[in-house]
């Protein structure tokens, strides 16, 4: 029994001694990949024309938050840095029809995958299996939790983005327009503010772009358009998207302020961009100019 009972103690002690520096190590390792990614990111505009930008500085951050979730897979903060990562590479720099596709899905499974994590995670605190749980039903168990806002706005976003290269029809067959109905509705639930009114930005945009199907998406409002992109603008009036898409969604919607609209695409065009966003504000600048030449000719 003694014999035993040492062997026990032993076999712990082992385990402790094997597995805690393996996990600090990786923890520790997951941090500086981080910070490298993190400095790459910031890198991004370098040698950009205007809203395009080049490829190696955002595959660099890439790289490096890949090697930080290879370390820590657990980690929610380089699961939505890659999502984030991957909208830029998508959007801003890559060009062929099929590339923007694998760059988005591969963004669309991260964020199914984190998801589904995360449900797991709040398990505990729910006390009982969230295994189906969608975002917003989430909510209540994971406020507080920074990191789980940021990867359900990119995860959102990433959504967005991969219905657009992949076309209604798939779009309509995975439900797309419900998920990132909900993910952005829990970023609003646990913080509106965040990433310049990020969740009434892509509610406010699914809302205009999205047509009313019934039974698939006949929640799908113009109200709620012009509701949500408000409120984004009111949260960052600054935030050069959040002036596009209202001011695009007000043309549409609501004719007899399309002066106004015009004029809110005129002061973006002619603005200057935010040194943090040069690529995203110049790519807004650029959409603002073809619409404001479109709306000329109409």
């Amino acid at each position: 029994m003694e014999r035993r009972a040492a062997a026990l103690f032993l076999a712990v002690v082992a385990a402790f001694s094997l597995g805690a520096p393996a996990f600090a190590g990786g923890t520790e390792d997951a941090a500086a990949a981080v910070a490298e990614g993190d400095a790459a990111w910031a890198r991004r505009a370098e040698g950009a024309r205007g809203g395009t930008a080049l490829p190696g500085p955002i595959e660099a951050a890439l790289a490096a938050y890949h090697r930080a979730l290879d370390a820590n897979p657990a980690s929610l903060e380089a699961r939505w840095r890659i999502m984030r990562a991957l909208y830029f590479l998508g959007e801003h720099a890559t060009t062929g029809a099929e590339e923007k596709k694998r760059v988005f899905d591969q963004g669309k499974v991260l964020g199914e995958e984190t998801l589904a994590l995360i449900r797991k995670e709040a398990a505990p605190a729910a006390g009982k299996s969230l295994e189906k749980a969608s975002p917003v039903e989430l909510v209540p168990f994971v406020r507080g939790r920074k990191d789980v806002t940021a990867c359900f706005l990119w995860a959102g976003v990433d959504w967005g983005k991969w219905a657009l290269v992949f076309g209604k029809s798939q779009a309509v067959r995975q439900g797309a327009a419900a998920k990132i109905r909900d993910y952005a509705t829990a970023v609003i639930q646990l913080d509106p503010s965040f990433e310049d009114g990020g969740g009434y930005r892509v509610l406010g945009r699914l809302h205009h772009q999205t047509p009313s199907v019934p039974f698939l998406t006949g929640w799908a409002s113009r109200s709620e358009a012009l509701r949500n992109l408000r409120l984004a603008v009111q949260v960052a009036p600054r935030n050069f998207v959040n002036r596009l898409y209202l001011a695009e969604a007000m043309w549409d919607y609501e004719k007899e302020r399309r002066p106004e609209a015009r004029k809110m695409l005129e002061e973006l065009a002619a603005d200057t961009p935010t040194a943090a966003f040069a690529v995203e504000d110049a790519r807004a600048q650029e959409e603002a100019r073809l619409l404001l030449a479109s709306w000329s000719k109409g």
